[in-house]
């Protein structure tokens, strides 16, 4: 029996390609609001010349910062090349977060200041399922009300019936279990445990630490690197119809 297998390999992002192209074409399955917002934040999508600078200025210094992540994040040009096959990938768009709390007087148009950068992953009208991913805070603004907004848009944007949403049923989170804020941020904003998914994701090497992982089987694909556990949390519409939504707005209208 003849057969052949003529899948092509991804192509590599060239260093003129890094910058994604121009205009930026965010090539999402689903239309992309320009904005989402609350009385303190807001989610716009994010593109590499007009945000990428000021992220590098905040995150310079805290590079450990991705210590649990399956991303090479840690230099600008891994940075942006990760974002540009996230770009490639239609199931997926990145937000930049804007404090709008925080003026930033060397970028008044944003109405605020750089805070950090949210996803969306995976994303099936089929099934009516997306994850949220990366969720990426800057370090000046942790601890604050940046992270809730930004679940909480996220949350209503997707589970919320249309026209004010998408009309989704379900909204995943994935996190290594040793990663404690992340999986602290996820119930907090009423994400349900689901279970522990084993293997999920191989932890790239980088330069100057190591990233969070547990050791593989001598001599298997993955070429010595280390692997990831995700505990997997979810909300799906019952929750969401069920008293999500008003979790939701309860963390919106915390005063910190």
């Amino acid at each position: 029996m003849m057969f052949v297998n003529n899948y092509p390999p991804e192509p590599e992002v060239s260093e003129e390609e890094l910058y994604g192209p121009e205009p930026y074409d965010l090539n999402f399955i689903i239309p992309v609001p320009p904005v989402l917002s609350t009385d303190k934040l807001r989610l716009v999508p994010f593109i590499p010349r007009v945000h990428a600078a000021a992220y590098f200025d905040a995150v310079r210094g805290h590079e450990t910062m991705y210590q649990y992540m399956p991303l090479l994040l840690e230099n600008p040009s891994d940075f942006l090349r990760t974002l540009e096959m996230y770009r490639r990938d239609k199931t997926a768009v990145m937000f930049a977060v804007i404090d709008t709390t925080r003026p930033d007087a060397k970028h008044p148009e944003w109405e605020g200041s750089l805070a950090g950068m949210f996803g969306l992953i995976f994303t099936d009208k089929t099934r009516l399922v997306t994850e949220i991913g990366p969720a990426i805070v800057l370090p000046a603004f942790q601890r604050t009300h940046v992270a809730s907004h930004a679940v909480g848009l996220l949350l209503k944007h997707v589970l919320d019936i249309a026209p004010s949403g998408l009309g989704f049923r379900k909204v995943k989170w994935a996190a290594s279990p040793f990663n404690l804020p992340s999986n602290k941020l996820a119930q907090r904003m009423g994400f349900k445990l689901e279970g522990l998914i084993r293997w999920t994701y191989i932890m790239p090497k980088v330069e100057g630490y190591q990233k969070y992982g547990k050791e593989a089987r001598a001599g298997d694909a993955g070429d010595g690197l280390l692997g990831r556990d995700s505990n997997e949390l979810a909300v799906c519409w019952d929750d969401w119809e069920g008293g999500g939504r008003e979790l939701v707005e309860q963390a919106f209208a915390r005063v910190a």
